[in-house]
């Protein structure tokens, strides 16, 4: 555990020092904002959207659809345009919305935006998102609105690991929402918070893979933990970012290309120093978030299936 811990510092430092990073002044790209930490000091839901007149419609309909499609300039909704929108679920299915979730956003000014999700589990801003003239020119040009986000419910917050746009391609929608990507069947899943547990139980002995290990990843891991082939990268100007880490967790053959699979993520003989159960521990160093502590069903599930041979059963 030492010397995970050693290595863990030693990276950052190298980090902060090599790579340009300035604490209190971070450079507004995914390494830059790779630890930044959620804002706090702001009004939760500051800048919720509001609809107003006959329609009758108050932003509670089509919970995990791509609102960009018709909250468009020109478009069914075109009065009612959107900076940003979409919908927060308590899983990676997209099976139960949440109410009450905040979704907090920082563009490259600084600006905070913050939203809460109403009972159907949407939010949408009209607040403007400050253009990036790293990703174009044009401050009217949606695509070029970067920013930083993160969902928080409760003690639970989980960030964004890339920095997000607001437009789509120009040949295709002015405006796009967060369910463009997070939708439900698709490989980043849902939009949601971390907070709550994948499945019901767990039973204490016997663990199986793919009953109970493979839905824990699915659920906390896969989004950003994808094979290689799927080509895990996003880019800000001259720099690539791989937010996969070359780690692939979506099976438990990992992909050829990729540099790491799960079975590189366990230590059969030191079941707790398995960097499958570390690196997401509260208090740890994972720009993904924390999503359990020794004493949560999920931490000890993963940890029994290590005991017992993390077998691919």
């Amino acid at each position: 555990m030492k010397s995970f811990q050693i290595a863990i510092c030693t990276a950052i430092f190298a980090l902060l020092i090599f790579g340009g990073i300035s604490i209190g002044n971070t450079p507004f790209t995914p390494n830059g904002q790779k630890w930044e930490p959620a804002p706090t000091d702001h009004i939760p839901g500051k800048d919720n959207g509001e609809i107003s007149g006959g329609s009758g419609m108050v932003g509670e309909h089509f919970q995990g659809e791509d609102c960009g499609i018709c909250h468009a300039p020109g478009q069914k909704a075109g009065d009612y345009v959107f900076t940003v929108s979409g919908t927060i679920f308590k899983d990676k299915l997209g099976i139960d919305t949440l109410a009450g979730a905040e979704v907090i956003l920082k563009d490259l000014e600084g600006n905070v935006i913050s939203m809460t999700t109403n009972e159907l589990g949407n939010f949408f801003s009209y607040a403007p998102i400050a253009y990036d003239p790293a990703v174009g020119s044009d401050p009217d040009t949606p695509r070029n609105w970067r920013y930083k986000a993160w969902v928080k419910y409760g003690e639970s917050v989980r960030p964004m690991v890339t920095l997000a746009y607001v437009g789509a391609m120009a040949n295709y929608i002015p405006r796009m929402s967060c369910n463009m990507h997070h939708g439900r069947l698709g490989t980043r899943g849902a939009a949601s918070t971390g907070k709550f547990d994948t499945l019901e139980s767990f039973p204490e002995e016997s663990i199986s893979f793919k009953r109970h290990v493979m839905p824990i990843l699915k659920n906390r891991c896969k989004a950003c933990h994808m094979p290689e082939s799927a080509r895990p990268y996003t880019t800000y100007g001259s720099e690539s970012f791989n937010y996969s880490g070359g780690l692939d967790l979506s099976s438990y053959t990992k992909d050829a290309g990729s540099e790491k699979g799960i079975l590189d993520t366990v230590e059969l003989n030191e079941p707790v120093e398995s960097l499958l159960l570390v690196k997401p521990l509260t208090g740890s160093i994972h720009s993904g978030g924390d999503f359990w502590n020794p004493t949560d069903s999920e931490y000890k599930a993963i940890k029994q299936w290590i005991v017992e041979g993390a077998s691919n059963n």
